[in-house]
């Protein structure tokens, strides 16, 4: 019974809404350009990724070096922990926990073309098992 009141109380709601053509406080939606959403998927290449092993709370550098066929690259975070990651123009800068670009745990990203040459990386919290992100070299997007 209880399912019947909530599915009647819900399509009430739904039918008190207004339709999605009309305007909202006077403002009438106005046809835009349309996005592509097709783009070429992320093609890897076929070298190694570089792996930023041992990654703690602590932060760590890395000398890296983007391959010259290289477009875009991806940054993959298999923790259990969100990490962040940041540029740096030396092994004596560092990442904080309010700097970098936060990547959510297990998440996978393309993350742009950049071609830093010295990264910070640094987990949010403690990792419960070894943490290993790394960055994956290809094309398209």
């Amino acid at each position: 019974m209880r399912r019947i009141a909530l599915a009647a109380a819900l399509f009430a709601l739904a039918g008190a809404a207004p339709a999605l053509s009309q305007g909202v406080n006077g403002y009438e939606p106005q046809p835009g350009p349309v996005l592509n959403v097709m783009s070429a998927p992320f093609v890897r290449a076929t070298i190694d990724p570089i792996i930023f092993d041992g990654v703690t709370t602590t932060p760590k550098q890395f000398a890296i070096s983007k391959p010259a066929n290289a477009t875009t690259y991806r940054f993959v975070n298999p923790c259990d922990v969100d990490v962040r990651i940041r540029r740096v123009s030396s092994l004596s800068e560092q990442v904080t926990a309010t700097t970098g670009i936060r990547y959510l745990a297990r998440t996978v990203e393309v993350v742009g073309t950049s071609n830093p040459s010295f990264v910070s990386i640094m987990a949010v919290s403690a990792p419960s098992g070894p943490c290993a992100p790394e960055l994956q070299y290809g094309n398209g997007s």
